[in-house]
């Protein structure tokens, strides 16, 4: 599920300053100071397996796992080749903060001499790790670390986790900052980061692992949007699966579609790598700062109030307000200008009909009628709106041709109009359409026969299956249909009671 906010156009007099210099921050940070790290990671890695550290890690590691009674890890560990244990643990102990404090401390190893023999081992193994930004700075689970805390919301583990923050953070940014300021907006990302790490740590507290990437904060700015905004409409992308589209609808709504969103992934995908619980943190925090913002009165409400200098298009209205009043020509002139902008619209053409028929212009009804002809009826009221346009082409030199008629029948039964279908063939007598015409109509006649006995309207199937025999006797169809007649003829003599 992917909801965007895309209410308010980035111009000159409401760019977001501090948004973009967070932006500007997260992407040096990436492609600078974090450019390396995979490189240094793999250096590091293949100092531990070529030092020999394993010889007196892999024992360690295996007393940590069973003194904390991790015994699925320690099963996962055993199962491997003896060859690949050592790059293992030096990969799944990069973030164990209680591992790497046990062993520090000395208390994983049996006898001075080996920890002795361990440490100056060690010692060159970590000022390896010590070259690799991003653990230095990550969030490590288990640790309490008021600066780890704030800076892994600057940090991002690929190109596009940073490029998927940076949109939201820019799309969220322009309405957040332009509503709180610049430095309230600075205030609120810093915060909203430490709490969504705040929450991580709890909700993952005992785990050997760590969280990265402004997610968190981005969250924070989620949250506090929804409140601070709160009632007001406004304009945002949503996609969920295949479906998608742009609606206005109040800003606080998107605070539960967003939370219930993210306790669902993290109940269902906690196995996804995701950090759906620093989300949550973050759209929590964010929400209470941002009420805690609006309740001292913190926020430009002139600038939430404000519709970006964009002008309300009110044309359908006006044009329906013209209609009643029967203003007809300045309906007309508001309709047309929508129908040239929006052509598939149905209301549209259905409205730009209803007005030539009010003027009595007979040409324009003709036309128009074949307009709403062609577009596809959204519901059962568009479709009576067509029978009733249909039968004004009836009867003049305008009467919708054979093809399209038949076309437009097979929409109707798709949908399951069998009346209009009815109607909509009913002109034809099978005396002057031709032979390949009455093939198709017959056929027709015949679907919709079928389609009265589907739905157990028997005097419909009867009467259908009559008017294909009589009007279309020469088609396969209707042989079909004097069968079924003798067979609904047959069951009736045999229900009917004796006497």
């Amino acid at each position: 599920m992917l909801i965007l906010p895309l209410h308010r156009p980035i111009t000159r007099a409401s760019f977001p300053v501090v948004t973009a210099l967070l932006i500007i921050v997260n992407v040096l940070v990436f492609f600078g100071w974090q450019a390396g790290d995979e490189a240094a990671v793999d250096r590091a890695r293949t100092h531990y397996v070529d030092s020999g550290l394993a010889r007196f890690e892999l024992p360690a590691y295996e007393r940590h796992l069973l003194a904390t009674n991790q015994i699925d890890a320690l099963d996962e560990l055993r199962q491997l080749p003896a060859g690949a244990r050592a790059d293992y643990i030096s990969q799944v102990t990069l973030t164990d903060v209680a591992y790497l404090d046990a062993l520090h401390a000395g208390a994983l190893f049996d006898g001075a001499a080996a920890l002795e023999a361990w440490r100056p081992l060690r010692a060159a193994y970590d000022a390896e790790l010590e070259n690799v930004f991003t653990l230095r700075h990550m969030l490590r689970s288990s640790e309490v670390d008021p600066w780890r805390m704030l800076a892994a919301a600057f940090l991002h583990g690929g190109v596009m986790h940073l490029v998927g923050n940076m949109v939201f953070l820019l799309a969220l940014g322009v309405l957040v900052e332009g509503a709180l300021g610049p430095w309230r907006h600075l205030g609120l990302y810093l915060l909203g980061a430490v709490g969504s790490s705040a929450v991580s740590l709890l909700w993952r507290w005992g785990e050997a692992g760590g969280g990265l990437g402004a997610s968190g904060a981005v969250a924070a700015l989620m949250g506090a949007f929804c409140v601070v905004w709160g009632r007001q409409p406004v304009r945002f992308f949503y996609w969920f699966g295949v479906v998608f589209d742009y609606v206005r609808a109040p800003a606080i709504l998107l605070l539960p579609a967003w939370l219930g969103w993210e306790a669902w992934n993290l109940m269902s995908n906690a196995d996804s790598n995701v950090g759906f619980d620093a989300h949550i943190g973050g759209l929590v925090s964010g929400a209470l700062l941002g009420g805690l913002l609006v309740g001292l009165g913190q926020v430009r409400e002139s600038f939430i109030a404000d519709d970006g200098g964009r002008q309300v298009d009110d044309r359908w209205e006006r044009a329906q307000a013209c209609l009643g009043r029967l203003q007809l020509a300045e309906a007309d002139a508001l309709l047309s200008e929508l129908a040239d902008e929006q052509p598939q619209r149905f209301d549209i053409r259905l409205m730009r009909y209803r007005v030539a028929r009010n003027a009595g212009r007979h040409a324009t009804i003709a036309e128009r009628a074949r307009e709403l002809l062609q577009a596809d009826a959204p519901d059962s009221d568009g479709i009576h709106a067509q029978q009733g346009a249909l039968a004004d082409l009836d009867g003049t030199d305008d009467a919708l041709p054979l093809t399209e008629r038949l076309g437009l029948a097979r929409r109707w039964l798709a949908a399951g109009a069998l009346d209009a279908v009815e109607a909509a063939l009913a002109p034809l007598t099978g005396e002057a359409e031709g032979e390949e015409a009455d093939a198709l109509v017959a056929q027709l006649w015949f679907q919709l026969a079928l389609a009265h006995r589907e739905c157990h309207q028997d005097d419909a199937h009867a009467r259908t299956l009559r008017r294909l025999a009589e009007r279309y006797p020469a088609q396969p169809q209707a042989a079909k249909a004097r069968f079924l007649l003798g067979e609904l003829e047959g069951a009736g003599a045999a229900t009917a009671p004796a006497g």
